[in-house]
């Protein structure tokens, strides 16, 4: 519930430039208490500015409303799947990231934690992320999606093919038993796919809410990835489908205080059965 609140904050500013912590709590029928935190969380985040009895957007922002929103949306899942990626590195490494909110908050997860890694992106808020992280930084060419300052297009899977590294992170917007991982783009799924051909090992990283859903670009099938890492939300009868088909997957859960309010990721919840 705190998360689809905080999205809908979100929304309401960019609509009305300015909300304010009484009419709010009254809107959501929550404590101004309440309210106050939703705004202390997305400043914290970087998607609003506080003000004296409010908040207004942030000024000057790099990326596109739609962009801001999506990183809102699910934001203590997309934590705490961050935090599970994090054990599958390993000091050293060399790594791809793709481009999306899910791997921007592992980028996040994994600065102060590595002293050596070589990052290859194709999604520029993730390099200006790591720009000072002292790591190897390699950014794709490719074109400029204006929503998101992701790289797609010929030029980066061209790019990608004269690099080999240990893992690949990617994401998702779409899984289903049938069909595998998908995505809305098809320039986007051919990324992917190169993505995993310069990898000797892939993960995804995505929310529950993606899962069961297919779109429209598929760019791999569930057999070609070494693990899913979703969140504890999943279905039930998802997760037993993947058990019958042999699919590892992990799963990763929110830690809340008594009072329901997200601090953190809490240790790995993992459900794993190795792929044979």
């Amino acid at each position: 519930m705190s998360e689809e609140r905080r999205r809908e904050i979100i929304e309401l500013l960019e609509t009305e430039r300015r909300v304010r912590v009484e009419d709010l709590a009254r809107r959501f029928d929550v404590s101004e208490v309440t309210i106050r935190k939703d705004l202390s969380e997305l400043e914290a985040r970087g998607l609003l500015q506080r003000t004296h009895g409010g908040a207004v957007p942030v000024h000057k922002s790099r990326f596109n409303p739609s962009f801001i929103e999506k990183l809102a949306l699910h934001a203590a899942e997309k934590r705490a799947i961050a935090h599970a990626a994090l054990g599958h590195i390993c000091e050293g490494d060399a790594l791809i990231l793709d481009a999306g909110s899910t791997t921007l908050a592992l980028a996040k997860a994994m600065l102060g934690r590595f002293r050596h890694l070589t990052v290859i992106t194709s999604s520029v808020p993730i390099a200006l992320e790591l720009a000072h992280a002292g790591w190897d930084l390699i950014l794709t060419g490719g074109q400029v999606r204006e929503h998101s300052l992701a790289l797609i297009g010929p030029a980066a899977v061209n790019m990608l093919a004269g690099f080999h590294v240990d893992k690949a992170f990617l994401g998702a917007t779409g899984v289903t038993l049938r069909d595998g991982y998908s995505t809305p783009n098809p320039l986007d799924a051919q990324l992917k796919q190169a993505m995993m051909r310069a990898a000797d090992e892939s993960y995804v990283l995505t929310d529950s809410s993606k899962l069961g859903h297919g779109v429209l670009a598929n760019y791999a099938r569930l057999e070609d990835v070494k693990l899913l890492i979703t969140d504890a939300n999943a279905p039930v009868d998802f997760l037993a489908g993947l058990q019958q088909r042999g699919i590892a997957y992990e799963l990763a859960r929110v830690a809340t205080d008594l009072n329901g309010e997200e601090h953190g990721a809490a240790p790995i919840s993992s459900k794993l059965r190795s792929r044979i």
